[in-house]
């Protein structure tokens, strides 16, 4: 670690994502088919094949620089290296493409599809079934501020775009729905994962109502962003 101060920041910052992960990763995984990820009520209908019956999606952010992590333990930096640091039980790593309004899906047990790079605040879809371990753990560096940026796409015209986005950890001011909003312009939605219901708790920015969710440093959230705004957060 580059200094005591990162170092401690680092303990304080994995002591919380790892309780995060535990709500992430539940365990109990449901008998009945689980419904996939999907947008709420008034956006693009877009979702991966549904799971088998006791398998279940869960999202997860990186929030550290944890390159070193993979790499000590001879795995790459991209789907399937996240899949083998998560461990048994991942049959999919998935990550949205705003752009498409698609997955990109890596099969973890077949070693084929998009296997794409990861990154430091990327948000990430596990599919899993129920031999999955209930935790992962991420270990490296607090990225500098600035660094992790993302992205964003917007319509053209009526409608808003999906976008995964993770909350940057120097961002605590941002707690609610309303107040990531706010900071990102011209959202219609902001949406939480719950992994044991397998659907989105969903703030409506519009109406000023809906599921309100706690945000958190280090956390995904996807957000349904209407045109005109900024095309970079944050």
């Amino acid at each position: 670690m580059r200094s005591s101060q990162t170092s401690l920041a680092i303990i304080v910052l994995l002591a919380a994502l790892a309780l995060a992960t535990v709500v992430a990763l539940p365990r109990g995984m449901g008998a009945a088919t689980a419904a996939a990820p999907m947008a709420p009520a008034g956006a693009p209908l877009i979702e991966p094949a549904a799971p088998q019956g006791t398998q279940k999606y869960n999202v997860i952010a990186l929030p550290l620089n944890s390159t070193q992590q993979f790499s000590g333990l001879g795995l790459p930096y991209n789907a399937s290296g996240l899949a083998g640091l998560v461990g048994t039980g991942v049959k999919q790593v998935l990550k949205w493409n705003a752009s498409t309004q698609t997955y990109l899906v890596y099969d973890a047990v077949l070693n084929d599809g998009d296997n794409f790079s990861l990154g430091t605040g990327g948000v990430y879809w596990l599919l899993l079934d129920s031999t999955a371990a209930n935790i992962v753990s991420f270990v490296g560096d607090v990225p500098a501020i600035g660094s992790v940026t993302f992205n964003l796409v917007r319509p053209t015209g009526a409608g808003c775009r999906l976008n995964d986005i993770s909350i940057p950890l120097h961002r605590s001011d941002l707690t609610t729905p309303a107040q990531l909003a706010s900071s990102i312009g011209n959202v219609s939605q902001v949406m939480q994962w719950n992994a044991t219901s397998q659907t989105f708790l969903v703030w409506d920015v519009d109406l000023g109502d809906g599921d309100s969710f706690a945000v958190k440093i280090g956390y995904p959230y996807r957000v349904c962003l209407k045109s005109g705004g900024s095309t970079t957060w944050p």
